[in-house]
C-alpha cells in the first residue's frame, strides 16, 4: 500500500497542484486550474529530485519548474518547491482524503 501526498500553491493567478504516489511505482502528477499537464512515472525507491515544467495560461504565458524531492524507501516525506525564474516558493503540504476501502456488507449490493 502507498502513501500519498499533495501539494498546493496559487501563483500568477492559477492553481498549482503537485500529487506524489508513493509505493511500489512512484508517480508524480502536476495540474494546473484542476488539468493534468504533467506526469512521470518511477521504478524503485531510491532518494532523488524530479523536476516537471509547464507553462500557466496567463498573459503573457509564465514558465514554471516544480520541484519534488523524493525520500528514500521508507525514509520521510517528499518536499516540493515551485521555481519561476530564480524565485522559489515552498508549495505546501494539503491534506488528502483517504478512501474508505469497502466492507464485506458492501459486496452484496
Amino acid at each position: 500500500m502507498g502513501r500519498d501526498y499533495q501539494f498546493h500553491r496559487e501563483h500568477a493567478g492559477c492553481s498549482v497542484t503537485a500529487v506524489v504516489h508513493l509505493g511500489t511505482v512512484r508517480e508524480l502528477e502536476l495540474l494546473v486550474n484542476g488539468k493534468p499537464v504533467g506526469f512521470e512515472r518511477l521504478h524503485g525507491h531510491h532518494a532523488g529530485a524530479r523536476t516537471l515544467t509547464t507553462v500557466l495560461p496567463t498573459d503573457p504565458p509564465v514558465g514554471i519548474d516544480v520541484r519534488l524531492e523524493l525520500p528514500g524507501a521508507m525514509r520521510g516525506d517528499p518536499v516540493c518547491v515551485l521555481a519561476d525564474g530564480d524565485r522559489q516558493w515552498p508549495m505546501p503540504l494539503r491534506p488528502v482524503p483517504r478512501t474508505a476501502r469497502p466492507t464485506e456488507a458492501s459486496w452484496y449490493s
